[in-house]
């Protein structure tokens, strides 16, 4: 993985994100990635079906090899209804 320097962060923003890490118990660049991926899935949430979103949030290493191929048949598979609880 490449590392990235980010310079000039208003004191504010910085504050936020320090507290955001510690309430998910992550380090401050892990929590930096999360919420830059976040940040993307967010922005192009329109143009990317569901799939792609969570993916683009997980990576890859959250999903095994079977679980991708599932999610890549289920593209093809005709829209359902949501599922009747009654």
């Amino acid at each position: 993985m490449g590392d990235m320097l980010i310079r000039g962060i208003n004191p504010e923003l910085k504050r936020r994100l320090e507290e955001s890490a510690r309430l998910n118990r992550r380090s401050l660049s892990e929590e930096a990635v999360v919420l830059i991926q976040k940040g993307f899935a967010t922005q192009f949430a329109g143009a990317e079906k569901v799939g792609d979103r969570l993916y683009s949030l997980v990576g890859d290493d959250r999903f095994t090899n079977d679980e991708i191929q599932e999610i890549a048949r289920s593209r093809s598979e005709a829209d359902r209804g949501p599922p009747d609880f009654r």
